[in-house]
């Protein structure tokens, strides 16, 4: 589809190089996030497609204006990423993975809606692009 885009959120190292696997192949993205600041600094770093959202105010997740390919959520604070994956879900029935260094919090992700829990102690999970294109 057309105006689809890849949502990342968690803006680990992890995630920036997942962001640079984006760019490089040139598939449109949005960078989800819940602070202005790192919101003024993404965009000063030339990533002009970023979305905010208070997680801490569902009555503002508005569901974007554009269509959800697929959620990729790095892990760095379990609460935030709890929140991520609620809002995502409310936005689509696309597939949403959480890629996290620790084994405990898999079942709790599942139960907030995340279809995929990868563990990677590297974060490195570029190979799951290839698998989402076929």
């Amino acid at each position: 589809m057309e105006n689809e885009h890849i949502i990342v959120a968690g803006l680990s190292e992890s995630g920036k190089s997942f962001i640079r696997i984006l760019e490089f192949h040139e598939l449109p993205f949005m960078v989800l996030t819940n602070s202005k600041q790192e919101e003024k600094l993404l965009r000063r770093q030339g990533i002009a497609n970023v979305l905010y959202v208070d997680t801490n105010d569902r009555k503002s997740w508005d569901v974007p204006d554009f269509y959800i390919r697929e959620v990729f959520i790095f892990e760095s604070s379990f609460t935030l990423s709890c929140r991520f994956v609620q809002c995502c879900r409310a936005w689509t029935s696309k597939s949403i993975y959480v890629i996290t260094q620790s084994w405990n919090p898999r079942a709790i992700y599942k139960g907030l809606g995340a279809d995929h829990i990868v563990y990677s102690q590297n974060g490195e999970v570029g190979f799951l692009l290839n698998k989402s294109r076929k």
